[in-house]
């Protein structure tokens, strides 16, 4: 599409006008993935449907399992751009107070902004070395410092980092001593960084009590209690009317649908929760929930063949 404005003509693309894929677009750029974002979206929803489509022409008895298998495809393969966006600032921020308190003793030591800037892009800070020789090029370009250290916190989508930016810039705003403020800050930034590990190991037991409990147990209880209702309904319609056996294969096929409807949005739920007490945000379930999906519905198939094999071997 095009918008003509003072005789001049802008194209925008479909990624351009939608903000979450604009973002998505984003993502993909960040992980050096030089991809379209409509097109790798397109492409994992086609895969998810051909391999679920082969799974259930395959074992149509199985059909849940070629639903599953899309989900988990489309899951993983739309989720993987953020994922990997998300190991990236985990580790600038990681990164980020040895290189804060590097710039520091460089300032002490009389070198200006851009020569501790150069200090910091030579030493290996993995991805946030990127950013830092991507201020350096605005500030060669002639961008003022303000400008240029806006592109980092652009670039990179994280409170700590955004707080950061804003408070070295006001600093040299005001012409505050930059060294000490930038050691308070790599202090600040270290201790946030391990109280967010610290939560993570302290969340370690309740994690693992709900990919138990949500992803094994509970489904493997609903696969029992499938085939038992089945077999049940079963042996009853055996002793009815042939109408009134319609309707009792119906039954059956109703609540085998229910058991596997709320087993998916069980898993949903200790996604979510896993993802607000890990990482401390709701977004995150995309990380939790394609494993957490394909364990809990191997589960209930695996407890619905066992105890089939179990009901018949009585019968």
């Amino acid at each position: 599409m095009t918008d003509e404005k003072n005789g001049q003509k802008q194209k925008f693309s479909l990624t351009d006008r939608i903000g979450f894929l604009q973002k998505y677009q984003t993502n993909l750029r960040h992980i050096n993935f030089q991809v379209n974002a409509v097109v790798w979206i397109t492409l994992s929803v086609m895969l998810g449907l051909v391999v679920g489509a082969i799974i259930i022409f395959t074992l149509p008895e199985f059909y849940q399992g070629g639903i599953i298998v899309f989900i988990v495809i489309v899951d993983l393969m739309t989720g993987y751009p953020y994922i990997k966006a998300s190991q990236r600032i985990d580790e600038i921020e990681r990164n980020l107070p040895d290189a804060l308190k590097q710039m520091a003793d460089t300032l002490r030591a009389g070198g200006t902004y851009e020569y501790a800037l150069r200090e910091i892009a030579t030493t290996e800070y993995g991805p946030l070395k990127k950013e830092l020789n991507e201020v350096l090029r605005k500030l060669e370009e002639g961008e003022n410092f303000e400008t240029a250290f806006g592109v980092l916190s652009t670039n990179v989508d994280s409170k700590i980092i955004k707080r950061t930016i804003t408070i070295i810039i006001d600093s040299v705003r005001s012409g505050a001593g930059l060294a000490d403020i930038l050691d308070e800050i790599s202090e600040d930034v270290r201790e946030a960084h391990r109280i967010e590990k610290e939560r993570k190991t302290k969340t370690l037991l309740q994690v693992i009590f709900m990919v138990v409990a949500g992803s094994l147990i509970a489904p493997m209880i609903f696969g029992f209690v499938s085939t038992i209702s089945t077999v049940l309904i079963n042996a009853a319609a055996k002793i009815v009317t042939e109408e009134e056996q319609i309707t009792a294969k119906q039954a059956s096929s109703t609540i085998q649908l229910g058991i596997q409807i709320y087993l998916f949005f069980e898993v949903l739920a200790a996604s979510a929760m896993m993802a607000l007490m890990r990482e401390g945000k709701l977004t995150k379930t995309i990380i939790y929930l394609p494993i957490l999906l394909l364990i809990a519905y191997v589960a209930y198939t695996f407890a619905v063949i066992f105890s089939g094999a179990i009901v018949g071997g009585i019968a």
